[in-house]
């Protein structure tokens, strides 16, 4: 059967459409799963709470040692002692201190801040979720003039190349040109990486339709 140029270029477009959506969303999902892993609230918490902490000990140093100047401007009587009781004691106890009073401040902020990313995120799958099954809902009739093998962008593009330029009238045809293009790139060891990640995510695309067709 033959087929026009406006049918391919509208089933290759919602193709592309489709196989873009399910790359962000398998995308995304990499994310959500990063977001869910403890590491990253830890991660949310010891950044708000560490730089705070070593804020305020250089402040309390540059004090410790501008104060040890003052109380001593010509010589120190007890070098040691007084380095210690002057500078390295209040550094170390506003250390301390701050670190336990800013703890519960990071922890709460850094919390709230992973739950936020981790949200956005979600919701932002679940939008793309619904995207897909829109399209498949709504376009699926126009999609499956491309088989499902070949629902990809590389692919979909080649075939509306062919159709388009008269090298050939039916599906068949065309699919019979890129089949030996795909040949002839593989034997030139060309796009090797680019095909293999659309052909995988395509596949991944119609295998998880399927199964949650089933639930």
């Amino acid at each position: 059967m033959n087929i026009t140029v406006d049918e391919i270029k509208d089933a290759s477009y919602w193709c592309k459409e489709l196989w873009v959506t399910n790359d962000y969303y398998h995308h995304n999902e990499e994310v959500v799963k990063r977001l869910k892993k403890p590491a990253y609230k830890a991660g949310q918490v010891i950044v708000r709470w560490i730089p705070v902490l070593i804020i305020i000990s250089i402040a309390v140093f540059i004090f410790a040692i501008g104060r040890a100047f003052y109380i001593y401007p010509s010589e120190l009587p007890e070098p040691k002692k007084v380095i210690f009781n002057e500078i390295i004691k209040p550094v170390f106890l506003s250390f301390i201190g701050i670190g336990v009073l800013n703890f519960p401040i990071a922890l709460l902020l850094g919390t709230k801040k992973a739950d936020k990313d981790l949200e956005k995120a979600a919701a932002r799958s679940n939008e793309l979720k619904q995207r897909i099954e829109s399209v498949i809902k709504e376009k699926i009739e126009i999609i499956s003039l491309i088989p499902e093998k070949y629902r990809y962008p590389l692919a979909t593009s080649y075939l509306t190349e062919v159709i388009e330029c008269g090298r050939a009238d039916t599906m068949k045809e065309a699919l019979n040109l890129y089949e030996e293009q795909l040949h002839r790139w593989r034997m030139e060891n060309k796009m090797n990486e680019v095909l293999k990640k659309q052909q995988n995510n395509n596949s991944l695309l119609w295998a998880n339709l399927i199964v949650n067709s089933f639930r």
